[in-house]
């Protein structure tokens, strides 16, 4: 484990970490900033985390004053999160800080209109370092910055739940069918709820529960979940502190988290699912890893998964499911490992 040498003062090595975020909001590019500032701390960094209100100017220029002009400083920023605007300020960020000290993680990129992905063009022409958490975003930057001069890193994500137990066993785990992730559109919850229903008309008696967080009271995939819940005798647990969260992955034996583009290594979701023991059904695609693909099943349609559920709900089905996973493949995305990465690119290590 590395220790990093600092001094007292304005010339101290200090990294600033940014997000936009609205206080007491739940926001996995937030806590995933969070976890990387406790974890970073833990090696002898100072390193704060400057929370925006949205993006802008004078956010900006704050984040410079407080932490970003030192010659030992870096600013990294955490890219997208909830509450960012529309402003293309963040694309300001190269010309204040200057290239060479600023890091951004783009958590998404494909998702992005034509627009948006243009914010990203200053980056693209500076000396800043653009990290991704898998190889399909990063190639997509560089396909659409044939042009670039920014240099272009993969540094896998971790998942923000920590395991709060020892493993569990298949027999000691519950026929427990659940949901872990924002409850919001594009997540799969669609499919998520009619696969429920399948399974309660075939008369499975199984628990299902939906973990997570609302993106908003007004949100219509939200208020579908709550209109369901009842006749689809679904538990929704919303809103849940992390260690309620590992309690409820380490119980049950099943996830299914249908995304509609793919499961893939942004997905700290089923990171975390994975790191709890779960099965998790998911969609494969070309966004999914070799090693994500085979540490999970495929979802392809509803009847399928249905039939699939009814055995691996079952301590013999768990037990066979996750018997063949390779642990290295999580080993090398656990946070220890992530920090020193981090460390490394800062040049602080």
């Amino acid at each position: 484990m590395s220790r990093v040498g600092t001094i007292d003062g304005p010339e101290a090595a200090r990294a600033t970490l940014v997000v936009t975020a609205k206080p007491g909001a739940r926001c996995g590019v937030s806590d995933y900033t969070e976890k990387l500032r406790t974890i970073i701390s833990e090696r002898g960094l100072d390193v704060r985390v400057e929370r925006l209100p949205t993006w802008s100017f004078q956010g900006l220029l704050r984040v410079w004053r407080q932490g970003g002009a030192g010659r030992r400083s870096v600013v990294h920023v955490q890219y997208p999160s909830m509450n960012l605007g529309r402003s293309p300020a963040v694309a300001l960020a190269p010309l204040l800080i200057g290239g060479a000290r600023l890091y951004l993680t783009l958590h998404e990129f494909t998702i992005f209109n034509r627009v948006r992905k243009c914010y990203f063009l200053t980056f693209a022409l500076s000396r800043a370092t653009v990290i991704f958490s898998n190889e399909f975003e990063r190639r997509a930057f560089e396909t659409a910055f044939p042009f670039r001069r920014c240099r272009t890193m993969v540094v896998p994500i971790g998942s923000n739940i920590t395991v709060g137990r020892p493993a569990v066993p298949s027999e000691a785990r519950e026929p427990t069918l659940v949901y872990f992730g924002q409850i919001g559109p594009d997540k799969g919850l669609e499919a998520f709820l009619a696969v429920s229903e399948r399974l309660r008309a075939g008369g499975e008696s199984l628990a299902i529960v939906v973990i997570g967080s609302p993106s908003g009271p007004d949100c219509p995939v939200f208020r579908d979940v709550s209109a369901r819940a009842d006749q689809l005798g679904i538990r929704l647990v919303l809103n849940a502190e992390p260690e309620q969260v590992s309690d409820e992955l380490s119980r049950a034996r099943v996830a299914f988290l249908p995304f509609p583009d793919g499961v893939s290594e942004k997905r700290g979701s089923a990171l975390a699912c994975l790191e709890h023991g779960l099965v998790v059904v998911t969609t494969h695609s070309a966004k999914t890893p070799d090693w994500l693909r085979a540490s999970t099943v495929p979802h392809v349609s509803v009847e399928e998964t249905a039939a699939a559920l009814r055995t691996l709900v079952s301590a013999d089905g768990h037990r066979a499911a996750v018997a063949g996973r390779d642990p290295d493949a999580l080993r090398a995305r656990t946070w220890p490992s992530i920090a020193e990465r981090h460390l490394a690119l800062y040049g602080l290590a």
